[in-house]
This record gives C-alpha cells, sequence and structure tokens, in this order.
C-alpha cells in the first residue's frame, strides 16, 4: 500500500469516518499508537469496494433483491414466529432464517441480502456469541447485508397515530447505529406490505432521511394505470408546501414482493430448480433462462429506466437459503452468459436508486394524495380495517399516551430504570405491525399484543412512582395505579370506601382545564380538595345502565365521580385529595326535565342541544345564537356472506369492508333518555335498543359535545355478521368533499367517487370504495362553517351524502375473506360478543375558528393528561401539611399554543431527545399558521442545556450531514429554508424539528 500522508481522526469525526468507509470513500483505516488515521491515494484491496455491483449501461439490468418479510405477528405472535413454535398456524421460525443468511452470505461475497424488522434482528443479535457478531459486522461493513427500513417493525400506515409510528423507527434505528455505526444505517423505505400509504407515512420518511420508497400494494387500477403508463415510479409531493424536504421517490413493486412467477427456490415453493448437470436427468438450463428472459421482458416494460428492481423473497422465506442462493448464482450466470437483452446482478434497495438517479431522469409526480383506499379488485377494498378490533385500537392509542408521560418523566432520574422504559418502547413498538393495531391478526395474537401492552404499562407505572418518590422526596411514596378500566367504570382503589389521591400529570407544553372521572359507589358520601386543602366542586352520574352490564365487569361502582382539574402546568403534576366518608349523602343528581313539552334541552351556557322527547333524537344544536339541523342515529349494514372462490364471491372480513347493500339500516327508530344536570357537566342518556346506548355530554363553558357510545353484543341471530355506523346529519352543502386526517396530522381532501390520477369504476361496491381511514378526524366545510368529529381511536369514515358523516364503530363478521388470516373476526370477552365503549368530540365552528378548535382537541385527545391512583394513608389535614407546596413541573414555562413538545425522551447519559411540533397547516389560521420561535437553552427546570445538535427525524442522522439523493420531478418544488442550529428554533408550519441536547444537571 503507498500513501503520501495520514491525518488523525479525532473522536468527534468518528461518524463522519464511518459514513465515508461505509459509502466506499474511505477504503482503509490505519491504526497508530491508537489513533485512528485515514489514508488518502491508496490501492485498495477487494474487501472495501464499495458494495453495489457494476451495472452493464448496454443491457437492461435487473437487480435481484434477496429478501425475506418477517410480521411482526400476523398467523402467530412475535416471539413465536422468532423461534419457529406453534408451526400449526406456520412453519416459519425468523431465528432459522438470519441463521441461514448469514451462513451463506459469509460462502459468497457476491451474494447481497437485505433485512427490514429489527424486532427479530435485536432479537436474533441478543442471542450471538462475540465471534458471530464479528461476522455479522463484517457482512454489514462489506454491504452484503443491507438493512431497509430499519424501524422495529413495517407499521401500518392507515391506523396508527403518527407519534407511535416515529417512536418505533427510532427505536429500530437506534439500535443500528448503535451496533453497527454508520454502516448499519438504513437509507431506503420499505413499505412493501401495508394495505395503502399515507402522505404522512411518506413526509416522515423523506424528513428520516430516505432516498426512496418501496411499496407493494396500491389499488388495482391505480397499478394497472402506471404500468401502462411508464409511471411505476414517481416523486410523491403530499404537502407541496414543504419543498424538496418533504419529497419521496416511490417506487411500486412490479407483483407485490413476491419471487417472479416459477422462480420460488424456498423449500416451501414447488417450482422447479435450476438443474445444470447435463450428466443428471432434467437438464433445464435453457428452459429456465428462456422464461426468465420473457418474464423479465414484461416487467422491464412498465419501467421507464434500464434498471429494474424484482424481488426474490416471500412472507418468512430464507430458511434454508442455500437453495435461494444457490438458484440465483445459476440464475445471474447463465442469464448473463446467454443473453443479449439482460443483466442479472445481486443488488438492494439502495444500489438500485443510485443506479436510476445517476441517469438524470425527469420522473412523473403524485402531488396533494395518498394511496387510500387500497383495492386488490373489483369487490374487495380493504377498508374494514380501518375499524376491525376496535377495543384493541383503543388500548394502543392508550397505551402510547402512558408511554409518553413516562419517557417524559423518566427524563428527571436519568439512566434509573433504563431497561425498563426500554421494555416499554418494545410493546409499543410491535403494536404498531401492519397485522397489529390494524386488527388483521389471529385473536391469540391480538390477546400476544395486549399482553405486551399491559406488561409495558406495569413498567411505565414502575417508573412513573419511582419518579414521583424523586419529587416529592419519599421513598414511601405510594405506588400509583392507572386504573386502566376505567373505560368501563372499574376501579377497585376509588371504590374501595377509604380515602384516595388522584395525581395528574399533562403531557402537554400548554396549560388547560381537563375533566377528571373515577368510578364510585352510592354508599359512601366524597370530598375533593386541591393541594392547598380547598374543596372543590364535583358532579356524582349515575353509571349508565349498559355499562354496568359489560361482559367482565365486577365492579361495584354505580356513579362516576366527576371533577375539573383546572390550569394543568404544562408537562407538570397537580394532586388532589379525594376524601371519602360514610354515612352522608351524596350530592344529588338532578333529573331536568325541559321547560317545553316536546323537547328536551341540554345548555352549557355556550352550546345547547335539542332532543324531541318522543323519540330521544338529537335534533339541533345552537352556538352562541346560531342554530343548526344536527341529528345523530345508529345504523348497521350487513355483511356479505361469502367463500370466497373468486371477487364476486369476497366476503366481508378483517380486511375487507364489502356490505350487502349500499344503505345501511337503521339500529333503532327512537331512543329513550335521561337528563342529568350537575354542576359542571350536563348529560342526556339514550339507549337505542339492547346492545346499543349512548352519552352525550356537554361540559360547562366548553364548545365540544361529547358522543360517548356503547355498540354491543352485535346480534347475529341470522348468521349474518353486522359492521356498525353512526351518522351525524348536517345542513353542509359540502358538494361530495369531504376531509380526512393523515395519522393524526394534515387534511387530506376526499371527493366522493373521485380518484386523482385514474378513472374509478363506479359499478361496484359503492360504499367501501369512499371509505377511508380515520386516525383522529374528519370534517364537512362551506365557505362559512366547519363540522368537525374527533375519533378516540382509528376508525373507517366516509360522507356518502353531502352534510353527513358517516364513521363505523364496530365490526362482528362470520366469514373470513381469504386474504391469510383464515379467521372470522368474531371477537368474544368472557365468553360473550364482545362490547366496545368509545367516544367523538363534535365541534361546529365557523371557518376562522375551525382549525384552532381542531387542532388544540386532537393533540389534547392524543396527549391526554394522565391521572394516577394511590391509596393513602393520610388524612386530609395531613396530607395537606405535607403536600400543599409540592409542585412541579419538567419545563419553565408553556410553549407557544401552535406548539406541540412532541418528544422528550432519555437518549444516552447526559443526554435528552426532543422534538418541537408545529401543529398547523401552511393554509390553516393566520393567527397560528406562521412560524414560531421557541428557545431551548432555557426550556427546563432540572438541567442546563449545554449543547445542542439537530438530527433528522428519527434521531439516526446529524441534520446538517444528511444529504438525501435529489430527483427531477415534473412540475417545480418550493425550497423551503433551513434554519440555522441556535438557542431559538423556528418552526414552520406542519414542521417537527428532532434535537439531541447535551445537558448537565442544575
Amino acid at each position: 500500500m503507498k500513501f503520501e500522508y495520514a491525518e488523525p481522526i479525532l473522536d468527534s469525526d468518528k461518524n463522519t469516518m464511518e459514513a465515508l468507509f461505509c459509502a466506499g470513500e474511505i477504503m482503509s483505516i490505519l491504526i497508530v499508537n491508537g489513533l485512528y488515521m485515514q489514508i488518502f491515494n491508496f490501492i485498495t484491496s477487494e474487501k472495501f469496494q464499495q458494495a453495489c455491483h457494476a451495472t452493464d449501461p448496454h443491457k437492461i439490468n435487473i437487480h435481484m433483491i434477496a429478501h425475506t418479510h418477517d410480521d411482526v405477528g400476523w398467523l402467530k405472535t412475535a416471539d413465536q414466529y422468532y423461534y419457529g413454535s406453534n408451526k400449526g398456524h406456520s412453519p416459519a421460525g425468523v431465528q432459522y432464517i438470519l441463521d441461514s443468511v448469514a451462513s451463506e452470505l459469509v460462502k459468497n461475497s457476491a451474494r447481497r441480502f437485505v433485512y427490514v424488522e429489527t424486532a427479530f434482528f435485536w432479537a436474533w443479535w441478543d442471542e450471538l456469541d462475540e465471534n458471530d457478531r464479528t461476522t455479522v459486522k463484517t457482512l454489514v461493513e462489506e454491504g452484503r447485508l443491507e438493512f431497509l427500513h430499519g424501524g422495529w417493525c413495517m407499521s401500518d400506515e392507515a391506523t396508527p397515530h403518527y407519534s407511535a409510528m416515529i417512536d418505533q423507527m427510532t427505536l429500530g434505528l437506534k439500535f443500528l447505529n448503535d451496533t453497527f455505526g454508520e454502516c448499519g444505517r438504513p437509507t431506503t423505505a420499505w413499505q412493501i406490505d401495508p394495505f395503502g400509504h399515507s402522505s404522512e407515512v411518506a413526509i416522515e420518511f423523506a424528513e428520516m432521511g430516505f432516498d426512496g420508497l418501496f411499496v407493494g400494494r396500491i389499488d388495482h387500477d391505480d397499478h394497472k394505470t402506471r404500468k401502462s403508463s411508464k409511471t411505476m415510479e414517481m416523486i410523491w409531493k403530499p404537502d407541496p408546501s414543504l419543498g424538496e424536504a418533504g419529497e419521496l421517490f416511490t417506487s411500486v413493486l412490479y407483483d407485490l414482493y413476491t419471487a417472479p412467477p416459477g422462480f420460488c427456490f424456498d423449500v416451501f415453493c414447488s417450482d422447479e430448480p435450476i438443474m445444470d448437470n447435463k450428466k443428471l436427468h432434467g437438464y433445464n438450463v435453457d428452459e429456465r433462462v428462456k422464461r426468465f428472459e420473457s418474464i423479465m421482458k414484461e416487467y422491464s416494460s412498465v419501467f421507464k429506466s434500464r434498471h429494474v428492481a424484482v424481488t426474490f423473497g416471500n412472507d418468512f422465506t430464507y430458511s434454508v437459503a442455500s437453495a435461494w442462493f444457490k438458484n440465483m448464482d445459476k440464475l445471474i450466470k447463465y442469464t448473463n452468459n446467454r443473453s443479449t437483452d439482460f443483466n442479472l446482478l445481486y443488488s438492494t434497495p439502495s444500489c438500485y436508486l443510485q443506479a436510476i438517479n445517476s441517469q438524470n431522469l425527469t420522473w412523473p409526480a403524485k402531488e396533494d394524495d395518498d394511496f387510500f383506499p387500497y383495492a386488490s379488485d373489483e369487490h374487495s377494498y380493504w377498508t374494514g380495517y380501518f375499524t376491525s378490533r376496535p377495543a384493541f385500537k383503543l388500548f394502543v392509542y392508550y397505551s402510547n399516551n402512558i408511554l409518553q408521560m413516562t419517557k417524559q418523566l423518566a427524563t428527571v432520574i436519568g439512566e434509573k430504570l433504563f431497561d425498563e422504559e426500554f421494555y416499554f418502547k418494545r410493546a409499543v413498538g410491535i403494536s404498531q405491525h401492519h397485522d397489529g393495531v390494524s386488527g388483521t391478526e389471529k385473536q391469540h395474537v391480538t390477546d400476544d399484543y395486549a399482553l405486551y401492552l399491559d406488561e409495558g404499562l406495569e413498567k411505565g407505572k414502575q417508573i412513573i412512582t419511582e419518579v414521583y418518590r424523586d419529587i416529592y422526596g419519599e421513598q414511601d411514596f405510594p405506588e400509583q395505579n392507572f386504573c386502566t378500566l376505567r373505560n368501563i367504570s372499574q376501579c377497585s382503589i376509588s371504590e374501595s370506601g377509604q380515602s384516595f389521591v388522584v395525581i395528574i400529570y399533562n403531557p402537554l407544553s400548554r396549560r388547560l382545564s381537563f375533566p377528571i372521572k373515577v368510578p364510585v359507589t352510592n354508599d359512601f358520601s366524597h370530598h375533593v380538595y386541591l393541594q392547598n386543602g380547598t374543596e372543590i366542586e364535583i358532579d356524582l352520574v349515575p353509571i349508565p345502565e349498559q355499562v354496568s352490564k359489560i361482559p367482565g365487569r365486577t365492579s361495584k361502582a354505580t356513579h362516576d365521580l366527576i371533577f375539573i382539574a383546572k390550569d394543568l402546568p404544562p408537562l407538570g403534576i397537580v394532586s388532589y385529595y379525594i376524601e371519602v366518608e360514610k354515612g352522608k349523602n351524596n350530592p344529588t343528581d338532578k333529573n331536568i326535565q325541559s321547560a317545553t313539552n316536546d323537547t328536551v334541552i341540554l345548555d352549557n351556557g355556550i352550546i345547547k342541544l335539542v332532543f324531541n322527547k318522543t323519540d330521544g333524537m338529537l335534533q339541533s344544536a345552537s352556538k352562541n345564537g346560531v342554530t343548526w339541523p344536527l341529528h345523530q342515529n345508529f345504523y348497521y349494514y350487513n355483511a356479505t356472506k361469502g367463500y370466497n372462490y373468486n371477487a364476486e364471491s369476497r366476503a366481508s372480513g378483517a380486511y375487507i369492508f364489502r356490505p350487502t347493500s349500499t344503505e345501511p339500516q337503521a339500529a333503532a327508530s327512537s331512543a329513550t333518555i335521561t337528563q342529568y344536570q350537575g354542576n359542571n357537566v350536563f348529560e342526556v342518556h339514550q339507549k337505542f335498543n339492547d346492545w346499543i346506548s349512548q352519552v352525550v355530554r356537554l361540559y360547562k363553558n366548553v364548545s365540544d359535545i361529547e358522543f360517548e357510545w356503547v355498540v354491543g353484543e352485535i346480534p347475529i341471530n341470522d348468521w349474518t355478521g353486522l359492521e356498525v355506523v353512526t351518522k351525524y346529519l348536517t345542513d353542509i352543502p359540502s358538494n361530495g368533499t369531504f376531509y380526512t386526517d393523515s395519522n393524526g396530522r394534515r387534511w387530506m381532501k376526499r371527493i366522493r367517487d373521485y380518484r386523482k390520477y385514474w378513472n374509478l369504476s363506479t359499478s361496484t361496491e359503492t360504499v367501501s370504495r369512499n371509505y377511508y381511514p380515520l386516525t383522529s378526524a374528519i370534517c364537512l366545510r362551506d365557505s362559512s362553517k366547519q363540522v368537525t368529529v374527533l375519533t378516540d381511536r382509528p376508525e373507517g369514515g366516509t360522507s356518502m351524502r353531502n352534510g353527513e358523516i358517516e364513521i363505523m364503530l364496530h365490526r362482528r363478521l362470520l366469514y373470513d375473506d381469504n386474504k391469510g388470516v383464515v379467521e372470522p373476526l368474531d371477537e368474544l370477552a368472557f365468553g360473550k360478543a364482545l362490547v366496545v365503549r368509545g367516544r367523538h368530540t363534535l365541534q361546529i365552528n365557523n371557518l376562522t375558528a375551525a382549525d384552532a378548535a381542531h387542532r388544540f382537541k386532537a393533540v389534547e385527545s392524543q396527549y391526554a393528561p394522565i391521572s394516577t391512583l394511590s391509596k393513602t394513608p393520610f388524612t386530609r389535614d395531613q396530607w395537606v401539611k405535607n403536600y400543599s407546596t409540592k409542585k412541579f413541573s419538567v419545563i419553565t414555562s408553556e410553549l407557544p399554543p401552535n406548539v406541540h413538545l412532541l418528544t422528550l425522551e432519555r437518549w444516552r447519559k447526559d443526554q435528552i431527545l426532543l422534538r418541537l411540533e408545529h401543529l398547523f397547516q401552511a393554509n390553516e389560521t393566520s393567527e397560528y399558521a406562521k412560524p414560531v420561535n421557541v428557545d431551548i437553552k432555557d426550556l427546563f427546570t432540572l438541567f442546563n442545556v449545554n449543547k445542542i445538535t439537530e438530527l433528522s427525524l428519527a434521531a439516526n442522522w446529524e441534520k446538517s450531514k444528511l444529504q438525501r439523493l435529489r430527483w427531477q420531478s415534473q412540475g417545480s418544488s418550493n425550497k423551503v429554508s433551513e434554519a440555522k442550529d441556535t438557542n431559538t428554533t423556528t418552526l414552520q408550519p406542519m414542521q417537527i424539528r428532532t434535537f439531541l441536547l447535551d445537558v448537565g444537571k442544575k
């Protein structure tokens, strides 16, 4: 080796060194006296050649991508898939796949393999000895093993909340960075199996630094159109206001993510291997090469460049990797020797992207649009899973809410209980899988996800208890309890007849007031006191009859005690003492009839709701003296029965929503109603039939209307599945247009029976083809007002008529839809059909106020203040004496109202990860949809910020060093100026900025 000079590499430059090394720009490292030395002008060895194989400019290059798609739970639990247990559901075992692949990659330096699911790779890595770890690191450094995507799982895109998706990506990518350095950092997003693709996810991937995205599933008609027009690859611009930073090169694979027909070499496939020994019977090289060339002519005809990415793999393939690699070696060898048209090479998505990027082609654009809904044929719209398993969906969202609280508070105690926090992150991470929160897994898998979440909540409880002990300075401070069964009005602590304490943590970065509800029995008197001993108003409202009858509920509680926790500090704690005494009367529930004979009225000072006393139905809403028609009722669709012999016989199932008619049937034509009016809460209880009831609720001086519904047990008397929806009918002339949120963030414009990039067939599935995912909201608007409905969990929704909002709440189905689960969606709990309790929040506002009302309520719902309960040995006077001065907040002051503190978590010792988010879109209210500044340096109460480093969204790149591939697209791209690192951070509308803070205790 010869070289002209060497210079020392400082510790601070090691990340840069690793990046250059992995990119092939540094070919050797010399260590002298313990210092890394970078060598320039040298003769390289083959070992450190750049990982991408050479392509042939005179042929069509077939980039053979060897991969396995490993679901982190689906037919088996994640851990069963890892170990290969429960073979009755599937023989797959991921540990054997990774063992086998690593062994085969070592044998031949030309081979390449890509891997995605970090949850599995982490488990496998944890069991390797040091020799095997060294081997795997070498494979990664040499580019033979490449990581794609890098998230803990391949998340769904319709149902997860954006915060949870960012977190699970961050979790996986941090592990890869910590384990492999720059060499393990993925540059390509790989979402090949999710059932549709969202604009928010695409933007997140762009802001995470990915050069491109590969997808497998898009609507069958969209796919046909793109093949015929050679637009299978595009520049996706979900939000043009973000400019290039929010754009993503997107490639649609030719045929999902399978191997070409006839060329699956897995041990579980029946395709012929390549038999190349003429001394033996069955020689088939000529036939196999000819057949492959024929298929590649079809593949290459639909792509624009002289490069085609072709996947070789499928679900849980490569358990015997030699079968694949031995045959792919032969396929490459013989095709390249014979073909004048094709050049085959082992490749990876990143190599493929580099190859087509170098051609400087201009790509078509996809703007202001997403890939929902997805249909695999004319009768199979994958819109049922937007709602499937509604109880589990809520549990996932609730757990994510608790996780955010836990991460924020854990910054108080340094590295203590770090393993418990990691466990909680893992539990929430795997639940984001596209067969997790989506509700498209087998029942026993849902149960396992729920068990992991429950265990995660226990870890969260440990952390929060430890933090409170630290804050209050008492190691004997009582263990905190979430009372997770409060969703069915059950909590042993509040029902015990003994005094207890409620501690409320506000994870939002602004002050707010929030209603707290705990179940109690009517045998005791209850009084609620602030920390300073001041008694506050409470309301006691009877628990609805149908809630009390929910299967599995063992509570003796008869009432919900409700009080308003006022002025909760940002990222801060407030505690309340609930004194329970025997022998005294509870405050009286008031059953007040309206002043007129034919209506019942709820009025909180801002909103007035009028119900028809005769049929019990809502008929109008008034706000600030202006009245609008507002009707609401429950309906159901009969689900199509089918045996899935063909598209026409497709059944409605966990994935597919296929009703038998275009009009749902009303579940009831009337409801019995009871009215309750308290100090701060006003309710009408409606009972529609034996399996549907509802509470319509107003809080004093709050303009939101709550609809808290209970649905189930859904009857199946005639062996027909039912899909239950609610409708809100308004007088808004919406002209076929409505808006749904994208993963809890941007509004997406929807037009009934319309697709932007292809002609939609309107001859089949009238309702299902117009269903879209609602992660948190749907709205209608005209020139002067807007009606918004916010959900407490992911649901499917539409607007089938002008002025109408329809949302699916619950599904009970008796047939499988033949999409792989092989199990009807008939959920049971305690031996009976599942009963679900949920909440919608309806807002009516003029257009100038609608944006702020929606944004603030949406973030309040997803980052709701969390109350924990604990028994107390203290009397009220003792508690006031000990805790009246105990106040705490993580931050020094609240942030501007249009800023959300999205992430605050421990990263490493003396390092904190911080994400700040602008809540508003560029075209929303001028008061808030504008740049805003935040001072990070003096933001925190417990630690000083010594250094601020901006990172990519997933925190695995330094922002200043992030250089994505640049693409040319049709149409112009805006340039959005990047703010420089200072103590004061500027956020543009809808922007999320991520920072690594070096901190020291104050």
